[in-house]
């Protein structure tokens, strides 16, 4: 496959399609209190930020106190940014367009997600807060597109196939890299370097966690994932943080060996727990909730 560079960048399954076609689960995204001290963590005083029937998923937070996350209302998806001080909602992209995915690309003030066009191709496209600039698409020949991760220009993705390949392409150079096969849908950058953590499915059914090297492409085991755990991120502090039912579990490799229960929100109610997502300042994690 062949790439087009995006120039402002050079300078400065079927999921989706199944989800823009038909009503995807009605989910909640709650905020919650983080602290954080040589890996261990506590969460408290939570609370409901979308609050309302239908699809709110994928948080992504944009400094401290702003959120991006995906909505669908009216038969479609959009990117919506959530003043959480002032609980104002603003949809970013408001196109005919499904839009999937948002995650902010460092050094720009804009973010990237995965758009459905018209003919159903998902490719990765560029969104500028400054809504006077129009949408660029960052890399032309790479589809289907699920989810992806930045590290600088470097972008790692999840791509739709039998089976799912790990893509790792420069948005400011041609050409791009596969890693490797069978990956989950979440994708993150290790806070504070430039690599990258995905999981994949081994051939006896375990799920671990990888560490990818940018420098080499090669990948190391982290750990590997609690029978049954969701979706997992990573704190500032190098925390890894998953759920298995109701119940939150950490891991920091510079402190555990073995993960770790810290809290049941069954206690508040909440369960089903999915996509997790903390803030720049490790002050906030956003959990999204299945009714």
């Amino acid at each position: 496959m062949k790439k087009r560079p995006i120039a402002c960048l050079a300078f400065g399954f079927s999921t989706f399609i199944g989800l823009a076609q038909t009503a995807p689960p009605d989910t909640e995204i709650f905020v919650f209190d983080l602290k954080e001290k040589k890996g261990n963590l506590s969460i408290e005083k939570g609370k409901n930020v979308t609050e309302r029937i239908g699809y709110d998923n994928q948080p992504y937070f944009y400094g401290e106190d702003y959120m991006l996350y995906t909505a669908y209302e009216n038969g479609q998806t959009d990117i919506i940014m959530l003043d959480l001080l002032e609980n104002k909602k603003t949809n970013l992209t408001n196109s005919k367009e499904s839009e999937y995915s948002a995650a902010m690309v460092p050094g720009f003030e804009s973010f990237a997600a995965v758009r459905v066009e018209e003919d159903g191709t998902q490719r990765l496209w560029l969104f500028h807060l400054n809504a006077k600039k129009s949408p660029q698409l960052v890399f032309e020949d790479i589809a289907p597109v699920g989810y992806h991760a930045w590290s600088g220009s470097n972008v790692a993705m999840f791509v739709l196939g039998s089976p799912v390949t790990l893509l790792v392409a420069n948005a400011t150079e041609p050409g791009e890299k596969k890693i490797t096969d069978n990956i989950g849908r979440t994708l993150r950058l290790i806070p504070g370097t430039k690599d990258f953590a995905f999981e994949r499915t081994e051939e006896n059914g375990d799920k671990n966690i990888y560490r990818l090297d940018s420098s080499t492409d090669r990948f190391e085991l982290t750990i590997k994932k609690p029978e049954n755990a969701s979706d997992w991120t990573i704190t500032n502090e190098g925390t890894y943080v998953t759920s298995v039912g109701s119940k939150i579990l950490t891991f920091n490799p510079k402190y555990h060996q073995e993960w770790k229960e810290i809290s049941d929100l069954s206690t508040n109610g909440l369960t089903g727990i999915t996509r997790m997502a903390v803030n720049e300042n490790n002050t906030k994690i956003a959990i999204v909730i299945n009714r």
